[in-house]
């Protein structure tokens, strides 16, 4: 193609344009500035957001570039014209140990919803009441706001004048204990906990896997936390009993503590994130547009936190009014596809009301109580998206006969079994909360 030679910002823009849809060349690339450094590419963009929306979903098509005109990288330059009140002195924490605890963390700043209302409660009661040998552990996906709600405890003690709050990491304690040991003070690392702190805020036990030694250091220095009246806080991405590679002496005392899971948002939850997320940038964002963005992004609050902020960047650039028209060619943007979207909710929908994770449904496992989700799910993608014998089939990479087997036996469940006929009557109610008006009108015989 003769690409490479003589390459120039506005050869490689023109190229750009070439490579993709006129409306995400005219949304990202069209206003930006770029240049040809050695045997780099840098491009000028406005913000962070643009920076990372970029690298993270134009990727392969930046790469196919700098390939074709022979560059060997991409910069960015992060042209961010901050406003006065940017100007502001910047927060300056208690340094704690492990740490510094980040200030957009804090419990006026954290939605509450159904998925996550007893861990807020929980959470701020330790804040505001400082109950004593109290242990508690988190736990739930990535995004669903474990960090937040662990770093706010912090805050609000440290804004009350405390100094002996200690926030690390599971890896930052690993670390800590490596250092001391190998200078022989490891003594003196714990007793600097054991006397210094009266808050540990201690996140991502899982990421101890395997680290026996420190596992067993860890499970005598809880003790002596909480005989000694000291508050624990861990987090996790599972259940102290799902963790691989933990001793049972550390295993049993998490077990012991206040186990609280954080789910993922639900319908209401979500559209209150995104009303939240878009006034914190001074937007008021249409009913339609929350209503559509709350359906069409499941994920987790960061996912929600993203697609707000990227539609605030497309109408700034494009110059346009926030409506539903700019969200639809967001969501299409971001490869979202309605109808496999409405099976995914389901799905999620039952395994998180089951506690059971999305994949063992798909297993091969015949346990009872993974049998019974996979029937739930299998009945209501029949029932309420009217899914064919077919898809489901393909889906649960079933034979048709097994799909078949599994909706008359679980139909005949629910005529003998009264508790399992409320439980999927309450599921009704709530995967019905998540589809459209249409999709309410589809036959539903459960209850006659």
């Amino acid at each position: 193609m003769g690409l490479s030679m003589s390459p120039n910002w506005e050869r490689i823009k023109g190229r750009f344009k070439e490579l993709l849809p006129e409306t995400i060349f005219r949304v990202w690339f069209s206003s930006l500035n770029g240049d040809i450094l050695e045997d780099s590419l840098i491009i000028e963009v406005p913000n962070e957001f643009t920076k990372t929306w970029l690298q993270e979903n134009y990727k392969n098509v930046i790469n196919q570039v700098l390939r074709e005109f022979g560059l060997k990288d991409i910069k960015f330059l992060v042209n961010e014209k901050k406003s006065p009140e940017q100007l502001i002195i910047p927060y300056n924490p208690i340094q704690v140990v492990g740490r510094r605890l980040s200030p957009k963390y804090t419990f006026e700043d954290f939605v509450v919803g159904k998925c996550n209302e007893f861990a807020y409660n929980v959470c701020y009661q330790i804040a505001e009441e400082r109950p004593k040998g109290y242990l508690v552990y988190l736990y739930g996906d990535f995004g669903l706001g474990k960090t937040h709600l662990t770093q706010a405890v912090g805050n609000v003690l440290i804004s009350k004048g405390s100094e002996r709050v200690y926030y690390l990491t599971a890896q930052d304690f690993l670390n800590y204990m490596m250092k001391y040991l190998r200078s022989g003070m490891v003594e003196d690392f714990k007793e600097k906990i054991k006397n210094g702190c009266d808050i540990l805020l201690l996140e991502e036990i899982h990421f101890l896997s395997g680290k026996e030694y420190t596992q067993n250091e860890l499970a005598f220095l809880l003790d002596y936390l909480l005989d000694q009246g000291k508050t624990v806080i861990f987090t996790s991405l599972k259940l102290p009993q799902e963790l691989q590679k933990i001793e049972n002496s550390l295993r049993s005392r998490l077990s012991s503590g206040l186990l609280i899971r954080l789910n993922s948002p639900d319908f209401a939850t979500r559209k209150k994130i995104i009303r939240h997320k878009a006034k914190k940038q001074g937007y008021n964002f249409p009913y339609e547009v929350v209503e559509y963005l709350a359906r069409q992004i499941r994920g987790d609050v960061r996912q929600l936190e993203s697609a707000v902020l990227g539609l605030i960047a497309r109408s700034s650039l494009l110059k346009e009014p926030i409506n539903l028209s700019l969200a639809k060619e967001l969501v299409e943007e971001i490869g979202i596809k309605e109808s496999s979207n409405q099976v995914e909710m389901i799905i999620e929908t039952v395994c998180r009301f089951f506690g059971v994770p999305r994949e063992d449904i798909f297993s091969s496992s015949r346990k009872k109580e993974l049998t019974l989700v996979r029937q739930v799910t299998i009945y209501f993608l029949r029932n309420l998206l009217n899914k064919s014998l077919k898809e489901i089939s393909s889906l649960f990479k079933k034979e048709h006969s097994t799909v078949i087997y599994n909706l008359k036996t679980f139909e005949n469940k629910l005529k003998r079994d009264l508790g399992l006929k409320v439980k999927v009557d309450y599921l009704f109610k709530e995967i019905s909360k998540e589809l459209s008006q249409e999709e309410l009108e589809i036959k539903y015989e459960l209850n006659e």
